[in-house]
Order: C-alpha cells, then sequence, then structure tokens
C-alpha cells in the first residue's frame, strides 16, 4: 500500500471521530433562507395576519416586531384580555387516552397516554402532555372566544364528550362539541351562531396544537431530527419543517437587530395552504386536520432552552429547541343574520404507531419522519414501511418479543437476498481462486496495459467470474440497512422493549456506567452488543474470500468494523442486535464455502 493511501485513511479515521463536532458547527442549525417579505411591511400580530403571508414573528425578546401585511381589520388579539373568572376542569378518558379540557377559552390543557409509561421503570407514571401554558384547540384573533373568556358547560357531558358554549357581546355564539374515541382520535365540531340582528366578521384566526417537547426518557442523536412540525399542502408531499426550526432564531435575531437569540419565536414557513399540521417528538404526536377544503396557512410556533451558561451573561449562538407547536390559520369570513358556519377537525394526540397513523387518511402516516432522516429516501421509505409491517407481524402472530422479532426479521432479509448473495460470493471466491493467474497476467504484460486488460478479460469469461459481482450484494443490501436504521429509531414499539439483558431495544444497553467520557469517543457506559458486532464482523471479513491488494484488504478489515463500532455504539440496541445477527449468519454461510471450497480442484492456465 502507498504512502499515499496510508495518509489518506488515516485523514479518514481523524474526519470519523470529528464528524459529531463538525456537524453540530457548521451544519445542524442550516436552513432554507426565509420566503421575502412584502415590501410594504405594517406591525400587526402575526395570528392576525392572513393566508399567503411568510411573516415572522419574536414572542419572547422584549425588541422583537412581528411583521405582517393584514388584508383587511382585525380584532386586537384575545390574549390582552383579562381572565373572566374560575375555570371548570373536565375530563375525557377511555382506556388509552385521558384530556383535561377547561371552559376558559374550552381547550385542552393535558393529554394522559395512559398505555405508555414515561420512564424505563415498570411503575413509572404514564406519559403526560402539558399544554397548560400555550392549551390546545385554544383560537386566536377571535374576540369573545380566546382562552381568557368563560364557556357553559351544556347538559349533554359525558366521560368521553362535552360541550362548550359561548356567547360574545356582538351575538356570536360558538358552540363547541369535543368527543373522544376508543383510541387516540379527538374530534371537536365548532359551531359559529350570528344571533345578532346584523352581519358580524369572523376575523382571520388560527388554531393551534399544544407544544411537545423532547421525549424525556431517550436522548437525541446528532444530526437526527426528533422534534419538529409536519404539514401536508393540498397537491400532496408531506412538509417537514424539523430542521428549519433552528435556524430562524438566528434569522429573527439578525433581521430585528436582538442582543441574543429569542427566547420564543412564531414564523410561518412556506405559502400554501394545508390539509394537516402536526407537532411531534421521537415517539409522540399530535395532528389536527379540519374538514373540507383544510387550511388557509399554518404557523409554527418553537420555544428554545436556556442554559446556565446563558443565564450567566455568555451568548449562544445556536438555538436548541425545547419544545415545538403547530396551528392552523383561516381567512375572515362574514355570517349574515341568523346565519351558522359549521368547521370540524380531528385531532388525534397519541404515539407515532405506523399501525394507526396509516389507517388514518390524508397520509398522516406522514407524521412518523421515514424521509426525515433517510438517506435514498426514494428506496429506503418504501422499505422501511414493509420492514416495519413485517416487524410487527412477527412479533404480533410469531414470538412476541422484539429481540426475537429482529432476529426472525435479519433471517427473513438474508433468504430474500440469498440469490443475490450467494451469486456475489460465488463470483468472490472465483474471483480468489484466480488471484495466481492474474498476478501471472500482470507480470507478464507489465508494459502493455491493452494486453494486460485483454487477457483479464478472458480469464473473467473463462472462470464465469463478474468483477462487479462481489459488490453487487453491499449495494442491494444498503437500501435495506438504512430503511432498519430508520426503522429501529423512530418505532415506539421498541420503546422500552426487553430482550435478554437489554432493558430497551430503542437506546443503547449501558450496563455499566463509567463515571467518565472516554476522548474523542465520548463512550461513557460499557455496551456490550456493538462490540460483539464488531467482533463477529472482523470474523466475517476474514471468512469471506477476497481478491486485490492484500495490504487494502488488511486495512479494510480493521477501518470497517472500527466504524460500525464508532457509528452504532450510543445507538439502538436493536440496531446493534440486527448487524450482529447477519453478521453470524454470513459467518455460517462463509463456512459452508469453505468446506466447499476444499472439495474443489485449483484453476489452471
Amino acid at each position: 500500500m502507498k504512502k499515499q493511501d496510508y495518509l489518506i485513511f488515516f485523514l479518514l479515521v481523524a474526519l470519523l471521530f470529528a464528524w459529531p463536532g463538525v456537524y453540530q458547527k457548521f451544519f445542524a442549525e442550516d436552513a432554507p433562507p426565509p420566503l421575502p417579505r412584502p415590501e410594504a411591511e405594517a406591525v400587526e400580530s402575526v395570528s392576525d395576519a392572513p393566508a399567503g403571508d411568510a411573516a415572522v414573528v419574536s414572542a419572547g425578546e422584549p425588541a422583537a416586531i412581528a411583521a405582517s401585511t393584514p388584508a383587511a381589520p382585525v380584532t386586537p388579539a384575545a390574549e390582552t384580555m383579562e381572565p373572566e373568572g374560575e375555570a371548570t376542569l373536565i375530563t375525557l378518558t377511555n382506556q388509552h387516552l385521558r384530556l383535561v379540557v377547561s371552559t376558559r377559552g374550552g381547550v385542552i390543557t393535558e393529554a394522559t397516554l395512559i398505555q405508555y409509561r414515561e420512564s424505563l421503570p415498570r411503575d413509572s407514571e404514564p406519559v403526560r402532555l402539558d399544554f397548560t401554558d400555550k392549551p390546545a384547540l385554544a383560537y386566536t384573533g377571535l374576540t369573545g372566544f380566546s382562552e381568557p373568556q368563560i364557556f357553559e358547560v351544556a347538559a349533554d357531558e359525558t366521560p368521553e364528550r362535552v360541550t362548550l358554549v359561548r356567547r360574545s357581546s356582538e351575538g356570536m355564539i360558538l358552540r363547541r362539541e369535543i368527543a373522544l374515541d376508543d383510541h387516540y382520535m379527538v374530534t371537536i365540531r365548532d359551531t359559529f351562531i350570528n344571533e345578532s340582528g346584523e352581519a358580524l366578521n369572523l376575523s382571520a384566526h388560527q388554531i393551534r396544537t399544544g407544544p411537545i417537547g423532547q421525549e424525556s426518557a431517550h436522548s437525541d442523536m446528532v444530526g437526527m431530527i426528533d422534534m419538529g412540525v409536519d404539514s401536508l399542502p393540498p397537491a400532496g408531499g408531506v412538509e417537514n419543517w424539523g430542521k428549519r426550526i433552528p435556524g430562524e432564531f438566528k434569522t429573527i435575531r439578525d433581521e430585528e437587530r436582538l442582543p441574543r437569540l429569542p427566547e420564543t419565536i412564531t414564523f410561518r414557513p412556506t405559502r400554501k395552504p394545508a390539509d394537516w399540521v402536526s407537532a411531534k417528538n421521537k415517539y409522540f404526536v399530535q395532528i389536527l386536520m379540519p374538514d373540507g377544503d383544510g387550511a388557509d396557512w399554518i404557523e409554527i410556533f418553537a420555544r428554545r432552552e436556556i442554559g446556565p451558561a446563558e443565564l450567566a451573561g455568555t451568548r449562544v449562538k445556536n438555538a436548541e429547541v425545547a419544545a415545538v407547536a403547530a396551528s392552523l390559520g383561516f381567512n375572515s369570513q362574514t355570517l349574515g343574520p341568523g346565519d351558522a358556519f359549521t368547521r370540524t377537525f380531528e385531532y388525534y394526540v397519541g404515539p407515532k404507531n405506523f399501525a394507526i397513523l396509516s389507517s388514518l387518511s390524508h397520509g398522516r402516516d406522514g407524521a412518523m419522519g421515514f424521509e426525515e432522516n433517510a438517506y435514498l429516501d426514494f428506496l429506503v421509505v418504501p422499505a422501511a414501511k414493509i420492514l416495519l409491517r413485517l416487524l410487527n407481524f412477527i412479533h404480533d402472530h410469531v414470538w412476541a418479543n422484539y429481540g426475537v422479532a429482529i432476529i426472525l426479521l435479519t433471517l427473513i432479509v438474508r433468504i430474500v437476498f440469498w440469490p443475490i448473495t450467494h451469486k456475489g460470493t460465488e463470483s468472490m471466491r472465483r474471483m480468489a481462486s484466480v488471484q495466481p493467474l492474474m498476478a501471472e497476467i500482470r507480470e507478464k504484460y507489465k508494459d502493455n496495459p491493452q494486453k494486460m486488460q485483454q487477457a483479464m478479460m478472458a480469464l473473467y469469461k473463462e472462470h464465469k467470474i463478474n468483477p462487479l459481482g462481489g459488490c453487487l450484494p453491499m449495494l442491494v443490501q444498503i437500501p435495506v440497512f438504512f430503511a432498519l436504521f430508520v426503522v429501529l429509531r423512530i418505532s415506539i414499539e421498541l420503546r422500552f422493549a426487553e430482550f435478554l439483558w437489554i432493558s430497551d431495544l430503542s437506546a443503547p444497553e449501558r450496563l455499566i456506567e463509567f463515571g467518565f467520557a472516554i476522548p474523542l469517543l465520548g463512550w461513557d457506559a460499557l455496551n456490550i452488543l456493538p462490540l460483539l458486532m464488531t467482533a463477529t464482523m472482523i470474523l466475517q471479513m476474514k471468512l469471506s474470500p477476497t481478491a486485490g491488494d492484500p495490504a487494502q484488504q488488511k486495512i479494510m478489515m480493521i477501518m470497517m468494523p472500527a466504524m460500525m463500532l464508532f457509528f452504532l455504539y450510543n445507538f439502538a440496541s436493536g440496531l446493534a442486535l440486527y448487524w450482529t445477527t447477519q453478521n453470524v449468519l454470513m459467518i455460517v454461510q462463509q463456512l459452508l464455502y469453505k468446506q466447499r471450497k476444499k472439495n474443489e480442484a485449483p484453476a489452471t492456465a
């Protein structure tokens, strides 16, 4: 191996170890540039701006200014009004979901997912989404129907349903029916009735989800998007806004010339209308979808973390997003005397369970986030959906343990790709068997490259060798590996799933806490599966037939396992289990080839 090859190798290894820091500094916060603003700007509340505006507003900085261009006079935001009185809290519940509804604004202040525990201990409390600060289903921009106003409870209250009524001073009535189904779907039916003697205007307004923060039981992975907002435009194709959100803090700081990053921001990421909008973290999601033609615009709210260093005066360059929420916006409309208008919403608040979300209409399974973290998504996303369905089928109908299901899934994948891997391995084995002949050809025609190439091709043809055949199995399986990477990373089914000594297949094993982090690597706990994966990978590569420069093969035998160990050491143990199982199956396959090779005669010229 040449000296420059060694230099390139060590540079690649150095970049490998430095990549997380490089990504965080230069790429993690990258976002598309903001949409151009109108030339003439007026200072108004962004909640009351019309559809089509790309206004950006910061809400957590005293010097922040909200910019928009309203198309018509709007009513002052109701949030500035004083609360009217004491609110009544009403609980709606089924075996999966418990909601707390407040008569102050007719909103949801809390959602508890009864079937999912908050942390690893079995006696942990269930997951609770707290919307107290920014309640879900709250209207903004409608005088008399926002959070400070008290609604009356109608007489038809049940454990799964409640009806709230509010009459504004102008004579407009809002009748809100909130109904909970058997699982995680909430139906909201809002009826506006004009009981005055004159036409009344429903100004441009919005209805929002509750804020959702990071899933507390699992840490983030550098470069991966766990928390964000999605929307579906009428033309189709889910739009994921998670990567853009951190960069908007910088954009608003620079545009408004603020001394630091704002604590909270609100912005419009697109001019497109939307069929639905979602706010999510790694495992849980809220999806708000109106009936009819959907919403006229969407808006994103985000709040960032404020750490001790910043409180002490240190200037922070990058925003660490702590919570997100999303709103659907509707243009103003007029109701004549005695007219009524009804709008129905479906509000899903629950797990990012693919089986559930894929059963919903309008592509709401797009909130799973397959596309956000997938390379070659045109191949990977369909493969991920197939593999997730197959994994759940094995768990539900064959063996009710996700560790065993991953092993069986790996076996099935190997069987499906057996013809390709078998052909590729045969090609590599034949290539290895003619290495002495190839060396003779190189020596004989070292001064005539054209003759050397012709002789090589003749040798390949004689021994039925495809020089690219050994690469084909690896190329074909790359989309499958990426698909499993996505599936095992975001599947809520693996959350706290146990297998042997592993207590959570969606997280690293962390059997022994070191109490310190290994320099450069950042490892602070013992994970056995990645080490076992690396050992089996080295053994599998030693048993595999090889062709080419022995020095290069030797360096690859060190580099590839080291890379996989580095990438997967702190990743979900379910993926390390898959890769280890695959290595073991390949070792068995290679041992069978070795036995077969003993009974074959060596190649002759």
